[in-house]
């Protein structure tokens, strides 16, 4: 299986762990969900079904996760690295005040 997805849907998949609702650790599930994107077309059906499942448990779980993300850097990494809003997982804070464009949420949000 793909390193990446492994990393990331560890603890997602079956429902947000607590120990996920700090901050370092919810910025590095968006770091391998950005290491998934670029290789999605590689992934297989099986891991893109983990992928989306653990994507659907993220934003269940997006009011809990954006006060850690808005003490976290994380604003400032968006801007300084320019991520686009089509990578709904690094606005997490922004989708939980409802101020985040559906269109770029996942069909199973």
């Amino acid at each position: 299986m793909n390193d990446a997805v492994e990393r990331y849907a560890d603890g997602l998949a079956e429902g947000l762990a607590p120990e996920l609702l700090e901050p370092e650790a919810v910025s590095r599930k968006a770091i391998f969900r950005e290491q998934i994107a670029e290789a999605w077309d590689q992934l297989s059906e099986q891991e893109q079904k983990l992928v989306a499942k653990a994507d659907r448990s993220l934003l269940d779980k997006a009011i809990q996760v954006a006060g850690f993300w808005r003490a976290d850097i994380i604003a400032d990494l968006r801007e300084s690295e320019s991520i686009p809003e089509s990578h709904w997982w690094w606005w997490l804070d922004q989708i939980a005040d409802g101020d985040y464009p559906a269109e770029h949420l996942p069909e199973a949000a």
